[in-house]
């Protein structure tokens, strides 16, 4: 039975890899390549097209398909593709799988990350260089005598760092954003919302006002809110 089992899916994912190839071969049949007008397109994988002639990469549903709606030319956000025109997500006609993948988009912030850090390490070791006592040179011999003044003395001079040390330091609530999409899409789906009226999840009312405009950009991105600034400033998210 499992020697059977794991026979059919084999021969299922191999049914699936060809449906792939040729959903793809039909999908660029007669397409040309947008640097040399040549013929031999392939798709690498989904959102991903390669020209065998001259090698260029690029992205067949920003490349060649348009709103259904108005004909306007398409961008690929996080998730999914994205009309902003008629400001609504569009299905792809090149992709097999129903959800794309944004790599440009994470690998910028993944580099901004890293740099944010670095630069971050930098200030760090620029304030531990400025904070170190300046060079010690004694000019007399020490005198044993005066061991209990120097008690008192190395007492009197750590005493602040002590005292930093005990006081305790706040632990910051961490960022959950399951629960901040579920808590959000609950309360906006066909719906205009007031960004400041949504409950607060954590304590902290800037930490947790951080941690809901974050999730809602996400939610943004995927297509699943609009975020609006009104003329008095007010935000407001208005659900797909």
């Amino acid at each position: 039975m499992i020697q059977a089992g794991e026979l059919i899916q084999q021969r299922v994912a191999e049914y699936c890899s060809r449906a792939r190839n040729l959903f793809y071969a039909v999908m660029l049949f007669q397409r040309e390549c947008p640097s040399c007008g040549s013929s031999a397109l392939v798709m690498k994988q989904d959102s991903c097209c390669q020209c065998h002639c001259c090698h260029a990469e690029f992205d067949p549903t920003v490349q060649f398909q348009t709103c259904p709606d108005c004909d306007h030319a398409l961008i690929l956000k996080v998730y999914h593709y994205w009309c902003p025109h008629c400001r609504r997500p569009v299905r792809s006609m090149f992709c097999f799988d129903e959800r794309v993948f944004n790599n440009e988009y994470f690998r910028e912030m993944m580099q901004e990350s890293r740099e944010r850090k670095k630069e971050e390490a930098e200030k760090l070791r620029s304030q531990l260089l400025e904070s170190r006592s300046p060079t010690f040179w004694p000019d007399s011999e020490p005198v044993i005598e005066g061991a209990a003044q120097f008690a008192q003395d190395l007492e009197q001079f750590t005493a602040p760092l002590i005292a930093v040390k005990s006081k305790a330091r706040p632990v910051r609530a961490s960022f959950d954003l399951n629960a901040y999409r579920h808590h959000i899409l609950t309360r906006v789906q066909g719906c205009v919302v007031e960004f400041e009226g949504i409950a607060r999840l954590v304590e902290d009312p800037q930490l947790d006002r951080v941690y809901r405009f974050i999730t809602a950009i996400f939610l943004d991105h995927e297509g699943l809110l609009e975020i609006e600034q009104q003329h008095d400033g007010r935000i407001t998210l208005v659900g797909a």
